[in-house]
């Protein structure tokens, strides 16, 4: 008699997963998205392709995987006890995740999404979705704290994160270097848009 378990095959081990995330990091930092193949992650994590379709049928559904990563393991969770601190710490863990080895790899699938509809939908999905809820989650914060007297409409809200994401974008093809005060300049103006100061 079969068990459910086995029934269902072999579970899947959570060390293989971690390998091959980690591996497509390095392979998208190394060649970006064009040379970005399954393959290669397979290879490069010492496993095989077939375990890595269970996980994933797809390269696209890998980058998914990657970019849910980065953004889950960088940006949940913030609670400083003020909205300033709050919004401080969102751009810092943000510069994090550009600095880190696993910034250039999330750039190279944003840039690569206006040509891939899939890519795009699934970073909407992962990384725009997920930047928009952590920063509703501070204002909501805020809200209940009584630092603000009030939230901010949705719009609002879709606006200050498409300018989160797009100054990391701008800011990797234009500036190599941006300048301390950049940083500040950017929770200013992030502050006085959310408490409409």
């Amino acid at each position: 008699m079969t068990t459910r378990a086995a029934a269902q095959g072999r579970p899947k081990d959570p060390r293989v997963d971690a390998a091959l995330i980690n591996a497509a990091i390095e392979v998208l930092n190394e060649t970006g998205w064009a040379s970005f193949t399954t393959t290669a992650v397979a290879k490069r994590a010492g496993a095989s392709t077939a375990s890595l379709y269970r996980r994933w049928p797809s390269k696209q559904a890998l980058a998914g995987a990657v970019a849910r990563h980065i953004t889950q393991a960088e940006l949940s969770g913030i609670d400083t006890g003020s909205l300033e601190g709050d919004v401080r710490e969102l751009l810092a863990r943000k510069r994090r995740i550009l600095e880190a080895a696993t910034g250039p790899a999330l750039l190279s699938l944003m840039g690569q999404a206006a040509h891939d509809p899939e890519l795009r939908q699934i970073l909407h999905d992962d990384v725009y979705l997920a930047v928009r809820e952590q920063l509703g989650a501070l204002i909501a914060q805020g809200v209940r704290r009584g630092e603000l007297a009030r939230g901010i409409d949705g719009t609002q809200i879709e606006v200050l994160t498409l300018v989160l994401i797009g100054t990391a974008l701008a800011r990797s093809v234009f500036i190599q270097t941006a300048a301390p005060e950049a940083a500040e300049a950017e929770l200013r103006l992030l502050l006085a848009v959310i408490t409409g100061a």
